[in-house]
């Protein structure tokens, strides 16, 4: 038998749903070396539940596998039934298929009870998720571990590099390669961890073991950081995929093993994008992938916008994992989990030299354009926890706004009044809240895109971002409280603002072009949530603002400064009409350069490196993008 994955057991009661369903009779033990559940007569469990069901549709359209079987170790007695519960439905009572029942005795953990499934369904009617269900029929049981297996042979051998890049998240990263380290199934399988220290922080005596290797350097960026480490997979020629973990997730280290097991019987090449789950809200699934420039209901071209598919889906309810049922199309998928074919990367080439943000999207876009929709594959199960984005907030992750501009010019999508009305909509909206660093960073941001590719191909990029955060302290207004966060949400929020309050707000700018006279010494709280935030007209003659992000742990203070708002202004005014005479130049210069700035030449080169082990000739003719290769 060869083991496709594990039933894995919560770590802590607050993710317990997330793995299992238990009666009162069926308590998890988690202060065992092993953690097991433990059961009195009538204990009754199911694995009916995000990370333990077995999702049919993705199995029969991505793998050869037909042949499954449960392999349970048990001790007591116990009846085990098999569930499909069919995709079609989400909340009817009346869509479960008992496949199998059957009455165990005397079971002992050192044997395994053996169950073999049904053949999987190849109609999409017929397709759902299928999990088992224990009761324990004796006075006392136990359940420690249950493995998914097939007699088949893989279709394929599998070798992972796993790259991990960190800039000083030290506690993270180390607890994500233990929790790889530590997981016994895996050490049957050919791994090697490769570590990206963009700080410098690390010592190379924590990682001792003989399959991980700490490559510290300077700080260029995550896409810098990854791309050195991707350099060293391809080098080492030991690798048949390549897997990119972010520094800041809680592993499921089970995620990594069914990448590898799915990727050794599917039937072509896989992209296996695992799904975000919220770090603040462990039941909360924040995207199984995403969708760029589309409009979130009817899927068509929206500029700029991003899909996040079962964005905060209750992964507690059982009902809603009928909604992940269905495999679907996806174009874009974080470096937080990405596993990628070694072929991918000779075929399509590196990262481009982003810095920081949208290099997960465009590298994805590149890939869905050679290989098709169907190549990039968010499998259900496959997860780790990450922090939300919008508690990230960090001034200068507006300037990597950029980023969007040069990855839609790339990709033939970026036109010049969608580019103009979405900086001007997030320019004025800084401005309304007196936000003057978010403004200046998105005009820089713009700006710098103007100047086309050479700021990516000659620019230092770790000096280049050290420039951009020194902007962050040039405004005097805008001040960081920490630990003084408002005890309760604003009264008016969820209040939509009147017409006329718009225009005034929008006419004034929020007082920016009244006379002093008019405007109030007076504060005014605004509360902001990733989906909703206050009506910024309540600002309106205001002389300050304070902001609270929920989620965050500091509220900010913007104080109105008129004569900095109305240059600001001015500014992107100027830059937005002499930038349309520029424009199809720019972006001809920027398709111009793709090829160049995701080749190993320039890598190696922007990151100092010695000839690596990839011949030149190798790899120069294989870098291509959409519309290079007929």
């Amino acid at each position: 038998m060869h083991i496709v994955g594990r039933t894995k057991l919560p770590k802590s009661a607050e993710v317990a749903k997330l793995y299992l369903q238990c009666n009162d009779k069926a308590a998890i033990n988690y202060s065992a070396e092993t953690p097991e559940v433990v059961f009195a007569l009538q204990g009754l469990i199911s694995t009916n539940s995000y990370f333990n069901s077995l999702y049919e549709t993705f199995y029969t359209k991505y793998t050869s596998l037909d042949r499954l079987f449960y392999l349970l170790n048990l001790e007591g007695d116990f009846q085990v039934s098999v569930t499909r519960e069919l995709s079609s439905c989400v909340s009817q009572t009346n869509c479960r298929q008992l496949l199998s029942r059957e009455k165990f005795f005397n079971c002992q953990l050192s044997k395994a009870v053996e169950i073999e499934l049904p053949d999987l369904q190849q109609t999409p009617t017929a397709q759902g998720r299928i999990y088992f269900e224990l009761e324990c029929l004796s006075q006392v049981g136990k359940f420690r571990e249950s493995f998914l297996a097939t007699p088949q042979l893989p279709e394929r051998e599998v070798s992972l590099a796993v790259v991990a890049c960190t800039f000083q998240k030290e506690a993270f990263i180390k607890r994500t390669i233990k929790a790889i380290l530590q997981d016994k199934l895996l050490q049957s399988k050919s791994i090697e961890i490769l570590i990206v220290d963009n700080a410098g922080t690390l010592s190379r005596s924590e990682f001792s073991d003989r399959r991980t290797k700490l490559i510290s350097h300077r700080n260029v960026g995550g896409s810098g950081g990854f791309t050195r480490g991707i350099v060293e997979a391809l080098s080492s020629n030991r690798s048949s995929h390549i897997l990119l973990l972010d520094d800041d997730i809680e592993l499921e280290s089970e995620a990594i093993y069914r990448a590898i097991t799915l990727n050794e019987y599917a039937k072509n090449d896989l992209v296996i994008a695992g799904s975000m789950l919220d770090l603040s809200q462990k039941h909360q699934l924040y995207e199984a992938g995403a969708l760029y420039n589309k409009a979130p209901r009817n899927r068509e071209f929206q500029a700029f916008n991003i899909v996040r598919l079962h964005h905060h889906l209750d992964l507690q309810n059982v009902s809603n994992l009928n909604l992940l049922v269905e495999a679907e199309a996806i174009d874009s998928a974080g470096f937080y989990f990405l596993s990628v074919p070694r072929k991918i990367f000779e075929s399509v080439g590196l990262l481009l030299p982003l810095f920081l943000k949208v290099d997960d999207t465009e590298f994805c876009l590149r890939i869905q354009a050679r290989y098709g929709n169907d190549v990039i594959v968010a499998f259900p199960g496959i997860a780790v926890w990450h922090e939300p984005f919008f508690a990230k907030s960090s001034i200068w992750n507006y300037y990597y706004y950029r980023n969007d501009l040069i990855v839609q010019a790339l990709h033939g999508t970026l036109r010049y009044t969608d580019a103009i009305a979405h900086f001007t909509k997030a320019i004025v909206s800084s401005l309304l809240v007196f936000d003057y660093k978010n403004a200046r960073m998105l005009i820089q941001a713009f700006e710098d895109y103007l100047q086309g590719a050479k700021i990516l191909q000659h620019a230092d990029s770790e000096q280049w971002h050290s420039q951009i955060v020194k902007l962050d302290s040039l405004c005097q207004t805008q001040h960081v409280q920490y630990h003084d966060l408002p005890s309760h949400r604003s009264s008016e929020r969820g209040m939509t603002a009147s017409l006329m309050e718009k225009i005034v707000s929008l006419l004034t700018l929020n007082g920016h072009f009244l006379p002093n006279v008019f405007t109030q010494d007076k504060d005014v709280l605004l509360w902001q949530t990733a989906e909703h935030a206050d009506r910024r007209s309540r600002a309106f003659r205001k002389n300050r603002i304070l902001i609270f992000k929920e989620g965050g742990q500091c509220l900010y203070r913007n104080e109105l400064d008129k004569s900095m708002g109305i240059k600001l202004l001015i500014r992107w005014i100027a830059i937005a009409v002499k930038s349309r005479i520029e424009w199809s130049k720019v972006t001809s210069e920027w398709q111009q350069a793709k090829r160049e700035l995701t080749s190993l030449q320039f890598w190696q080169r922007s990151l100092n490196l010695e000839k690596s082990g990839l011949e030149k000739s190798e790899h120069q003719d294989l870098v291509v993008f959409e519309g290079e290769r007929k």
